[in-house]
Formats: C-alpha cells, sequence, structure tokens
C-alpha cells in the first residue's frame, strides 16, 4: 500500500463495498480508494452477512422523524432490483403481507399505510381476510396491507458482487486491518491500522466512517466531541421448514405482523394506539416490524431458487457487548410472536437460526450521513440500521455527493 489514497473508506460491510463501487465507478483508475476491513473477510461477522435479507419497500419510516431513511429506501428498492437484474444477484420481488389479527392492530395497519402512502410506496393494497387466504392459505388476519415491491436478496452475494466490482477499478481492500488511529494533519488524515503482521501507516486525503457497530468509535477517534453513541440491539431468527406438513406450507410472500411498540425488555406492548404514538415520540419504547416469515433462498441444480426454509425474526435483546451473537430467546417465544398469523405453527417446528447486532443509535431515528462539523473532509455514516441494505445503493449515491 503507498503511504497516501485519495480515500479510504472504514468498513466493508454492504455500505461500505457499495461506497467503493460507487466512488471507483464515478473517479475510475485515476484515484486511489482504501478499503479497510476489520474481519478476516468481508463477509465477516457484521449486518451485511447476519440479516433477514429482506428487500424492504418503504411503509415503515415517517418522513417527519426519518426522512434519509424514508427517501434513500424508495430510492435503493429500485436502484437494488436494477442491480441484481443487471450482475446475475439471487433476488426475487415476491411481495410483503403486513397482517392484522383484531380490531386494534387494524389500528397500527392503517398508520403503516398513510406512511407508506406518504413516502411513495407503489402498488398498494389493503386487502380483506378472504385475499390474504388467497395469497397465504395457512395465513390468518382480518385485513393486511399488500406491499409488492418488497422482497428478498441473498445478501453475501450482493457484497461480494460490488466488492469485485470495485476492485476490477483497482480498490484496494485490506481485510484483517483493525483501525487503531486517526489524526488530522496538514488537512488529512494519518491513519494507523494493525493486522497480524503489524502495525501500518498511511495518510489519506478524505476519510468516510462506514463502520457500522463501531461508527461511533471511530467518530470520536478523528473528533473526540462527537456526541454519537451506539446502542446495538442483538436480532436473533429462528426457522422452519414449509415441506414439513402440509398446513406450513407458503406461496413465497414475506408475512409480517402490524408493528407495534416494544418495550426494553423485547416483550411487546399492546395499548391503544394513541397510547402507543405518545409513548415513541417521548422515546419510552421502540417501533418494531416485529417477528415475522421470510423465505430463503435454496440451490437446485447450482442454480438460487426460493426454497422451503422460512426464517423467523428478528427476536430483540439487548447485546453483552458488539461481539456478542449468543442466543438468548428460545423457540417458545418465536411461537408466542408468529401463532398469532400463522396458527398452524408448533414449537417443536421451530428450531434457533442466527443472530445478528444491528448498530442503533442512542435517541436518534434516521440514519447520520453528514461531514464531521470540524473536519470537514471526513463524511461519518453512524446508525445505518434497517433499511441500510435495501438503501445502499442509494446511500453510496448520496454519499458520493457529500464529496464533490
Amino acid at each position: 500500500m503507498s503511504e497516501k489514497v485519495d480515500i479510504t473508506i472504514i468498513g466493508a460491510g454492504v455500505i461500505g463495498c457499495a461506497l467503493a463501487y460507487e466512488l471507483s465507478r464515478e473517479n475510475g483508475k485515476s484515484t486511489d480508494i482504501a478499503v479497510i476491513e476489520r474481519n478476516q473477510q468481508v463477509n465477516g461477522e457484521n449486518q451485511s452477512s447476519r440479516n433477514s435479507g429482506v428487500i424492504h419497500a418503504g411503509v415503515y419510516y415517517p418522513k417527519t422523524m426519518g426522512p434519509l431513511k424514508a427517501g434513500l429506501c424508495i430510492e435503493g428498492n429500485r436502484m437494488l432490483y436494477e442491480f441484481c437484474t443487471n450482475y446475475d444477484i439471487p433476488h426475487k420481488k415476491c411481495g410483503k403481507l403486513i397482517v392484522a389479527t383484531d380490531e386494534l392492530e387494524k389500528e397500527y395497519l392503517s398508520d403503516v399505510y398513510n406512511i407508506a402512502k406518504d413516502n411513495g410506496v407503489p402498488g398498494l393494497k389493503i386487502i380483506d381476510k378472504s385475499k390474504i387466504k388467497d395469497l397465504e392459505p395457512n395465513v390468518d388476519g382480518i385485513s393486511a396491507l399488500h406491499v409488492p415491491t418488497s422482497g428478498i436478496i441473498e445478501s453475501t452475494s450482493l457484497v461480494n458482487r460490488l466488492q469485485g466490482l470495485a476492485e476490477e477499478s483497482e480498490v484496494m481492500f485490506l481485510t484483517g486491518n483493525t483501525v487503531t488511529s486517526i489524526k488530522p494533519k496538514d488537512n488529512m488524515f494519518e491513519v494507523k491500522i494493525s493486522s497480524g503482521t503489524g502495525i501500518e501507516t498511511f495518510h489519506t486525503n478524505i476519510l468516510i466512517n462506514s463502520a457500522g457497530l463501531f461508527s461511533d468509535e471511530i467518530a470520536r477517534m478523528v473528533n473526540p466531541s462527537s456526541t454519537y453513541r451506539m446502542d446495538p440491539v442483538k436480532g436473533e431468527s429462528a426457522k422452519f421448514y414449509s415441506d414439513s406438513r402440509q398446513n406450513l406450507e407458503m406461496n413465497g410472500h414475506n408475512v409480517y405482523p402490524v408493528p407495534f411498540g416494544y418495550l426494553p425488555d423485547g416483550n411487546k406492548l399492546r395499548v391503544n394506539f394513541a397510547d402507543f404514538k405518545k409513548r415513541f415520540e417521548k422515546g419510552e419504547i421502540t417501533k418494531s416490524v416485529g417477528v415475522h416469515l421470510t423465505p430463503a433462498f435454496d440451490y437446485e441444480g447450482g442454480k438460487p431458487v426460493v426454497g422451503n426454509t422460512i426464517t423467523m425474526g428478528p427476536a430483540y435483546s439487548a447485546p453483552g457487548d458488539k461481539d456478542d451473537y449468543s442466543h438468548s430467546r428460545d423457540t417458545g417465544y418465536y411461537y408466542s410472536m408468529v401463532k398469532p398469523f400463522f396458527p398452524n405453527i408448533r414449537e417443536d417446528d421451530i428450531s434457533l437460526h442466527q443472530t445478528g447486532i444491528r448498530a442503533k443509535l442512542s435517541d436518534y431515528y434516521d440514519f447520520v450521513i453528514e461531514r464531521d462539523p470540524v473536519y470537514k473532509n471526513m463524511i461519518n455514516l453512524i446508525g445505518i440500521d434497517s433499511p441500510g441494505l435495501t438503501s445502499s445503493l442509494a446511500i453510496a449515491r448520496y454519499t458520493s455527493k457529500l464529496i464533490h
């Protein structure tokens, strides 16, 4: 590696790789770009490899609270489908059902519909019980919101493809390297990285912080007055096999409960919508899409197909630290969460799957994508949780405009 590079990106999850792809595409081989990744491989232990693989449509994010999430999810949804088609990334626009099982939940469903409509999500329809059964015979509900632009994606294939395209433009990916020090110096940054082979120091003109769970620490490394603090959330998942019994069969849709308020212990708070809204706006509770059903990809003859593995999640809890990928929820939790809208499930159908950790900011709802207030040639991307995967290409384009 040379002693000086033009642009350094910290973090090679889907956001870092999308940034590397976008910036190398814009600037070509004339600009030196380096990507620093603490894991030994790009698809390591991070949000990009441990998630539900849902392509979100943009139905959950009110513009008043999360203008970046709302706008970038809608744009990113379109860009992601186009990218996946052009580069043969396993994906499917399978649609989503958000299911209300009683009159209380219909209040919450109306709120989702209003947010989605305001965000410009296309093709929305409120459907009744009979139409739900037409689409997913084993799902129960009194009404549902059908969202046709939701889908699924094999996320590791996306990340690998973005990395490969960036490398074709001579972007350097330095995996297995931890950033140990960043010092502003002569309108540049002196960056020290540590690997198994020792410590290396180089300088960079522009620094982009997309370090996920560790982005708050990187921000403070440059500017100790940064007030952003990560409040990571562990999202655990389970799975079942839809071909194990006829009454578990699914037709390939994402199936969600209505989003509710959740207490810090991860349990659902069933209160009327007006009470929920007051508590949510005060920050007393969090709003979650809840434990949902998502079909996963299998491979037949080497080709990806929507298979019979159905993932269930996320089940939220507080991790012990940013590397805590242990399970703290048992199968009974998933059973209790999905039973109201998927009544034929039994607890013994369910097995534990995987755990991810979401890069959620304390006291902040929206994405943070901004220049450091002191060091203008540093751009921070902090709190890029859901819908970060869906929004990744749009986030990269948005960020690139801050550089120029």
